[in-house]
């Protein structure tokens, strides 16, 4: 359970696949991209952190923590946007309410909504819906926490009753997240995997191929079947990453991956945030070669290189760490000491001073 704790290459590594699965999306609009479902994912990977920081913390810290590395990023983002619309003169078609849902997005209904509905300029609010979600269980995180560890089973039962008899509804999606989110804990306290050691391929070969027929036959036509699709798709991605772990994390622990790993974790927001303006500047300028969806990623992949050094800072000020442009691996202590203790002159827990000839 201590290793667990810990922050793993791999959860790392799977939020990094989840965040480009987003953005592929986002620059194709190619509805079939969504059978890999990276919502699932995302919440699952912040529900053990969050089970990580309520060990080390009180509840209250913890929220706190979450929002404010949550908020300042996105307030950030918010100011560009309202420039933005400004410049653009659609301003006027914000309401009280909908300015109220972008300063504070869980007291929103459906996520914060900006001018341009229906246009290119939705791109630039349309996503925003996750954030309040996670602002959402980062609320409630402690209480179902403390649900799941007292009452076992009967939350699971009652996670996944939910979660089906609101699919038809329209709103089983919110329990769905609530329940990847509580995956986290159990993933967290090493519960998870060691269930699935024995289970995940037949879990897999369950609801892989139902998820995959009802997802793809039912999308433009029966709607809640469709839904039940891209859920049974999301367990399926969710157990296929877990049990597929012992066979890829190792191949994650070069210089090279943590590196590339490391920068993604740390600009993860920012990644989620300014793709999509990104996605908008370059159809609405028309760049030659927007029209074919490998250009469009690659292009958006290519900007939000420099968009992350340039408003990457709002991360870190988050996380009340030194403002960089570029994120790098934390040095190991141990590593650091064992160098400083190697240069002469110098010794664990002290300075020397070199003494000249003569002076006392």
């Amino acid at each position: 359970m201590g290793q667990l704790s810990k922050r793993s290459v791999y959860l790392d590594a799977l939020r990094a696949f989840a965040l480009a699965r987003v953005v592929l999306y986002h620059s194709t609009s190619a509805w079939e991209v969504t059978a890999f479902t990276a919502m699932p994912l995302m919440f699952f990977i912040a529900g053990s952190l969050y089970a990580n920081s309520l060990e080390n913390r009180p509840l209250r810290q913890v929220i706190s923590s979450r929002y404010r590395r949550i908020l300042i990023p996105y307030w950030v983002y918010v100011v560009a946007m309202v420039v933005l619309w400004a410049y653009l003169g659609v301003l006027g078609e914000m309401n009280p309410a909908s300015w109220v849902s972008f300063a504070m997005p869980v007291l929103s209904l459906g996520g914060p909504k900006g001018p341009g509905e229906g246009t290119n300029l939705e791109m630039t609010w349309i996503a925003l819906w996750y954030l309040q979600m996670h602002l959402i269980l980062s609320l409630a995180g402690g209480w179902l926490r403390s649900r799941q560890l007292q009452h076992g089973r009967r939350y699971w039962i009652a996670l996944v009753a939910l979660t089906v008899l609101l699919l038809p509804v329209g709103i089983g999606g919110l329990t769905f997240w609530a329940l990847c989110w509580s995956l986290g804990y159990l993933q967290h306290d090493g519960v998870l995997e060691e269930w699935l050691a024995i289970r995940w391929k037949r879990i897999a070969f369950a609801t892989g191929p139902l998820g995959f027929a009802l997802f793809f036959v039912f999308h433009h036509s029966v709607v809640p079947l469709a839904a039940l699709g891209a859920l049974l798709l999301g367990v399926f991605w969710l157990t296929l990453a877990m049990g597929l772990r012992p066979r890829i994390e190792p191949a994650l622990q070069s210089r090279s991956w943590r590196l590339v790993m490391n920068w993604m974790s740390a600009r993860s927001l920012t990644i989620y945030l300014w793709h999509m303006p990104i996605i908008y500047a370059i159809l609405e300028l028309g760049v030659p070669g927007h029209e074919l969806w490998p250009v469009r990623f690659a292009l958006t992949c290519a900007l939000l290189v420099p968009v992350c050094m340039v408003v990457g800072w709002a991360e870190d000020l988050a996380a009340r760490k030194p403002a960089t442009i570029w994120p790098t691996l934390p040095l190991d202590p141990g590593a650091t000491a064992s160098r400083r203790s190697s240069i002469p002159g110098r010794f664990p827990g002290r300075i020397s001073r070199l003494k000249a000839p003569g002076r006392p």
